[in-house]
């Protein structure tokens, strides 16, 4: 029964569609498309309803004449089957079917094997090579890349030594010869980029940055503590080359995206909703309106996943601590 129930099912389902073939587009599918596409709800989307019987259309003749053919060549076979043995075998279809689907195998196997390599580092440089070719070919190719600085504010002297500060520290945590250093360089640019939330107005982003980063290099710390020491491995030139390549591919892609989505402002912003905060919420600070008004819920359960990190790395170090006062 375990076998017949799914395809059971599936026929069930395509029966009750041919008979109520609007139910499932009237209830479910338009409700979904007019709340994506309310200007196309409007004007009732341009779908006619889907009919069981259209007519004595061609393609009800054609599938008529093809029943009643392949019937009255079944019924008449033993007069005709002899042409099979007309030809030799190598010129039959059913030798050229068979050929054709060993080579396809052979052929599917051969180019499985060419890239299914077992290494998640090759994985990576796929989904990141067709990430450049398709965003990045859209993007310059159909000339679609546009920056517009105009109304950005003007940078700062330390703006421009916290961003080296960034480089630098990422740099670090690529070329660092221990895992303590690259640790602690990427402690460097979590605290950069609060840094940046600080100078941008936003205090609750440079908390939560805080908070997270801390709690990360802790966690970081612990897990590595127990890793062996990193040794020295010896790569080709050409696979260094091939990752550095993608590597600075994929961050031109999205900064150039990033960049475009700035420079295509295709709606009014909705900060200016944000705005009369204190007529809305009754609050004179806009940040603190949208935290515990606009967004209560959600600071709320940021909240409740800060703590849960903060407990889990306590009892990590708690257990640990106590493992050695046992010892």
């Amino acid at each position: 029964m375990g076998h017949v129930a799914p395809p059971l099912v599936l026929a069930v389902l395509t029966i009750l569609f041919f008979f109520y073939p609007n139910v499932l587009a009237d209830y479910l599918l338009l409700p979904a498309l007019a709340a994506v596409l309310p200007n196309m709800a409007a004007a009732d989307f341009g779908i006619e309803p889907i009919l069981a019987w259209h007519g004595w259309t061609p393609e009800l003749m054609m599938t008529i004449g093809v029943v009643l053919l392949g019937t009255l060549l079944y019924l008449t076979f033993p007069k005709w089957s002899r042409i099979y043995h007309q030809l030799p075998h190598w010129l039959t279809l059913n030798h050229a079917h068979d050929r054709f689907l060993s080579l396809g195998e052979k052929i599917s196997l051969t180019t499985t094997k060419a890239y299914m390599t077992g290494f998640t580092r090759d994985y990576l440089a796929y989904i990141f090579l067709f990430m450049i070719l398709l965003l990045g070919g859209g993007l310059f190719g159909q000339q679609n890349f546009s920056f517009d600085p105009t109304g950005n504010s003007p940078i700062e002297f330390y703006e421009v030594i916290l961003v080296l500060v960034m480089i630098s520290a990422a740099l670090t945590v690529a070329l660092a010869a221990n895992r303590l250093t690259s640790i602690i360089a990427l402690g460097v640019m979590g605290y950069v980029i609060a840094i940046f939330f600080v100078i941008f107005r936003a205090p609750d982003l440079a908390l939560t940055q805080l908070v997270v980063e801390t709690v990360t290099t802790a966690l970081f710390l612990l897990c590595f503590y127990h890793l062996p020491k990193i040794k020295k491995e010896v790569v080709r030139l050409s696979f260094k080359i091939t990752n550095l390549a993608i590597s600075l591919g994929v961050g031109l892609i999205v900064t150039a995206m990033a960049l475009s989505a700035q420079g295509h402002q295709l709606f009014p912003p909705i900060s200016g909703f944000f705005e009369n905060s204190y007529e809305l919420a009754g609050a004179n600070n806009m940040v603190n309106a949208l935290l515990v008004d606009f967004r209560g819920f959600d600071t709320m359960l940021e909240i409740t996943v800060f703590t849960i990190a903060g407990i889990g790395v306590y009892t990590l170090i708690k257990l640990r601590m106590s493992r050695r006062d046992s010892d």
